[in-house]
């Protein structure tokens, strides 16, 4: 039986009640009330999403993001999605170094907390390598910085 995601969860009944505030939908959903405030802020509810694409030359009208909105974003993934993609951040890292020190024939050279800031390094390469700097490429890095900061404050 495949788990549904808080996420999931909250679509569809946003779908189902596309007035509902963010409040019905967390009682509805047993989703906490600031993740669906989260989600519902990220892109709006359907009926608002629904409304605007209505109108005529809206992406005129689609607003520009700030640094809050990168860093939100980030958080949203790395609490949210990412987390219950992949588990605990620390458990994975651990991992990730374990392989990478295998590969390539170390002994425990690189760290746990090596992972988040080589993975942060190697997005910032990738706005070098083709000249396409993905807005998602900068949620990524924030989001391998805030790891790494917590894990440097874990261990």
């Amino acid at each position: 039986m495949v788990k549904e995601k808080k996420s999931e969860k909250v679509w569809k009944y946003l779908l189902e009640n596309q007035t509902a505030t963010a409040k019905e939908v967390s009682l509805a959903t047993g989703v906490s009330y600031g993740y669906v405030c989260q989600l519902m802020r990220k892109i709006g509810t359907p009926k608002e999403v629904r409304m605007m694409c209505e109108e005529p030359h809206f992406m005129d009208d689609m607003p520009s993001y700030s640094r809050q909105d990168v860093l939100t974003e980030a958080g949203n993934l790395i609490d949210g999605d990412r987390h219950e993609e992949y588990g605990d951040a620390i458990d994975s890292f651990t991992l990730i170094a374990a392989y990478w020190n295998a590969h390539l024939g170390l002994r425990n050279f690189i760290t746990v907390s090596d992972v988040p800031m080589m993975m942060a390094l190697m997005k910032v390469a990738r706005t070098h390598g083709d000249g396409r700097k993905s807005r998602d490429t900068f949620v990524d890095i924030c989001g391998y910085a805030a790891l790494a900061g917590e894990i440097n404050e874990e261990l």
